[in-house]
């Protein structure tokens, strides 16, 4: 049987993969730029529509944690965590989603080396 929080983990993967079809200008689904996403994606040659794709295949067992809010309390809508697996490396990926129409890509980077 199914629990509420594994529902709610589902419905919001397939919303932020809803999201990032409609992106078309990076109004929608936003990788935010810190200096370790930057990183990663520079370290594997990676653009913007390259971590959509890896977020677009994602599955349900890739999640590990979410809902939960978010710390900062300036920000609506919940966190969700994901590890999946890229070129042989485990990933870090979390994704506030603030609405059905805007998802925030807040970390992508190799899992646990932050």
């Amino acid at each position: 049987m199914e629990t509420i929080i594994h529902q709610i983990q589902v419905q919001n993967l397939l919303k932020i993969k809803k999201i990032i079809d409609k992106d078309k200008n990076g109004d929608k689904f936003i990788i935010v730029r810190t200096k370790k996403n930057i990183d990663f994606m520079r370290e594997y040659n990676l653009n913007s529509e390259d971590i959509k794709d890896i977020i677009r295949k994602l599955t349900i067992e890739d999640c590990f944690s979410g809902p939960e809010e978010d710390r900062d309390e300036r920000y609506k809508g919940w966190i969700f965590k994901f590890s999946p697996m890229f070129e042989n490396t485990k990933l870090y990926i979390k994704i506030r989603v603030e609405s059905t129409e805007k998802s925030i890509c807040l970390s992508v980077h190799e899992f646990g080396k932050y």
